[in-house]
C-alpha cells in the first residue's frame, strides 16, 4: 500500500469514527417515550452492510447511553431493522428505507444517515462533512412525529433544522 493510499484509508476511518461519535452524541440528547424501550439493558444501534462504518462504532463499545449499554446490531444483508433505538441507514439502503418508511414513521426510532438522498427521503438526521467539518442537519418534523424529542441545546449546533 502506498503512503497516500494509507493516508486516504486513515482519513476514511477517522471520518466514519467522527460520524459514529456524532450519531452517538445525538442519541444522548434525544428523549424516547418510556414505552419505546426495546430492552432494559442495551441501547441498540442497527446498521446493515457498510463494514467500515460498523468498525467505526467500535470506539463506542461498552459506553452508556440513557443508563443502558450501547450495542451495535450489524448484519450484511442490507435490510432495514426496526428492533432498535437508532437506525443507521447506509447509502445502499435507499430503496429498503423507502419501503420501510411508513413503518419507521410510526415508530420511535431515530433514523440517521450520511446520505443526502436518504435524508431528503425522510431520515431524521443527516451527518456529513461540510467544508472539511463534521456537521449534522435535523428533520425536526419527522423527529416529533415519531414521538422523539431532541434537545434544543443540541439543535442550536445543527447546520440545518427543517420543520
Amino acid at each position: 500500500m502506498s503512503p497516500s493510499s494509507a493516508s486516504k484509508d486513515r482519513a476514511i476511518i477517522e471520518e466514519n469514527q467522527g460520524k459514529a461519535l456524532l450519531a452517538f452524541n445525538i442519541a444522548k440528547f434525544t428523549v424516547w417515550p418510556p414505552e419505546a424501550a426495546h430492552s432494559n439493558t442495551t441501547f441498540t444501534f442497527s446498521l446493515s452492510g457498510n463494514e467500515a462504518m460498523a468498525k467505526a462504532f467500535e470506539v463506542i463499545e461498552g459506553q452508556q447511553i440513557h443508563g443502558r449499554t450501547f450495542r451495535l446490531s450489524h448484519d450484511s444483508k442490507g435490510s432495514v431493522s426496526n428492533a432498535c433505538e437508532v437506525l443507521i441507514i447506509s447509502e445502499h439502503q435507499l430503496q429498503a428505507f423507502i419501503l420501510a418508511r411508513d413503518t419507521l414513521y410510526n415508530s420511535p426510532i431515530l433514523t440517521v444517515t450520511s446520505e443526502p438522498k436518504i435524508f431528503e427521503a425522510g431520515a431524521m438526521v443527516l451527518v456529513e462533512v461540510v467544508d472539511e467539518r463534521l456537521s449534522f442537519s435535523v428533520n425536526l418534523g419527522r423527529v416529533k412525529a415519531s414521538g422523539l424529542e431532541i434537545s434544543g441545546n443540541l439543535l442550536r449546533h445543527a447546520q440545518e433544522v427543517n420543520f
